[in-house]
């Protein structure tokens, strides 16, 4: 096991309907400052953007490809205010934690769904989940 972590986000637009119709992708902008903060302080830090991706299956190469240490599956909250497809995002993040643990991972989870029944990402195999600003939290 390795030291790199992989950062992700469960958010994939084509699980949303009502966005993928009318096409409107976010960056995943939480994400990647959480990355860009962590790599900051010298952890090798690699990104998955699920915004743009067909399944979770993506996200099972990006582990295969980056063989991180550590994959931190980050809420982006931009559609979290209305839960708009909240289930099935959450479920799609329950998916990319257990295909982390088969890679060997320790899997962290930081976002406000994930704060709020963080009891179930615990027993969906998530070894962490933050509280607070994620980041900082990581850091």
């Amino acid at each position: 096991m390795t030291s790199k972590i992989l950062f992700g986000q469960s958010y994939y637009l084509r699980f949303d309907p009502k966005l993928w119709a009318a096409m409107q992708p976010y960056p995943p902008l939480g994400s990647m400052y959480a990355a860009s903060f962590i790599r900051q302080q010298g952890y090798e830090v690699a990104l998955f953007d699920a915004m743009l991706a067909t399944s979770e299956e993506e996200w099972a190469k990006a582990l295969a490809d980056t063989r991180p240490g550590y994959a931190v599956i980050y809420e982006d909250n931009f559609n979290y205010l209305s839960k708009m497809c909240l289930l099935r995002m959450r479920q799609a993040a329950f998916t990319m934690t257990r295909m982390a643990k088969a890679q060997g991972c320790t899997v962290i989870i930081g976002g406000s769904d994930a704060t709020d029944q963080a009891e179930a990402y615990l027993q969906q195999g998530a070894d962490y989940v933050l509280q607070g600003e994620g980041e900082e939290t990581l850091a």
